[in-house]
């Protein structure tokens, strides 16, 4: 049985988003050299959506689905109004068509915030441009952003300071034969309800995972995350800087959960 001109066109649009699921998916795999397509077509695509969709490729591609699925009732129910000899050509151009328009419309939105506004949505992480840390802060943020909603993930039945070794495994992006240079690193195991609870606008950037080591020359590895942005950083840091945004976060701990973090310098 042919199926309806209405289903085909709706098809046509939502499959269409979902071939970049599967090109975010298959990113997530290891094929990095995908991940700048993946945050052209957030930006220029489901831009207009706003900061949702910029800090976050889950959240992209869920909202994207809502998207195109009203796309392609819309299209579906004007081209089978029309009743054209064939359902593909016109179903391709209304395809074609929402492109432009969603594209006109992030770049609308984009124009008017500014490029302030864009900072303020869209706020560039620190970097140290290692390849392994590039990786590892990759591997943290796919973790945090399968979360709903996302938070640092909690490691149960280990304490709140926990060996990167003792993890590892359990960041599914990261292969088999991962190595991070320096260390030892430990990382922040809090749950999630007290991420959800320190999350504020304007928050600073707290510390996830931290070398317990300093290198030769005296700095120590920051990975860190801002819970109002989502977005990820890795830095060098001194130990004082560290001590400071340790004691930073567990007082930001200490008010909103009465003290669970009082072990992170120790």
């Amino acid at each position: 049985m042919t199926p309806s001109p209405f289903v085909r066109v709706f098809v046509v649009h939502v499959g269409f988003h979902t071939l970049w699921v599967l090109v975010y998916a298959v990113s997530l795999l290891g094929v990095f050299i995908l991940i700048p397509l993946v945050g052209w077509y957030n930006a220029f695509v489901l831009g207009f959506l706003g900061k949702s969709v910029l800090a976050s490729a889950t959240r992209a591609a869920f909202l994207g689905y809502v998207v195109f699925a009203l796309t392609g009732l819309l299209s579906g129910w004007i081209v089978s109004a029309l009743r054209p000899r064939s359902v593909w050509i016109p179903a391709c151009l209304s395809l074609a068509l929402t492109g432009v328009l969603l594209t006109s419309a992030s770049w609308l939105r984009h124009k008017m915030v500014g490029v302030s506004g864009l900072a303020t949505m869209l706020p560039l992480p620190a970097t140290t441009g290692r390849a392994d840390a590039d990786q590892m802060s990759l591997a943290l943020k796919t973790e945090y952003d399968l979360l709903e909603p996302a938070a640092p993930p909690h490691f149960s039945g280990k304490g709140i300071l926990v060996p990167l070794a003792e993890i590892q495994p359990s960041l599914r992006l990261l292969p088999k034969n991962f190595q991070m240079q320096g260390g030892p690193y430990v990382y922040c195991n809090l749950t999630a309800e007290v991420w959800k609870a320190l999350k504020k606008p304007g928050g600073p950037r707290y510390p996830l995972l931290w070398s317990t080591q300093p290198d030769s020359a005296g700095k120590r590895l920051v990975f860190s995350v801002d819970l109002d942005t989502d977005v990820f950083s890795d830095e060098l840091v001194s130990d004082d800087e560290l001590a400071r945004r340790l004691g930073e976060l567990e007082a930001a701990v200490g008010r909103k959960a009465g003290g669970a973090g009082s072990q992170l310098q120790q």
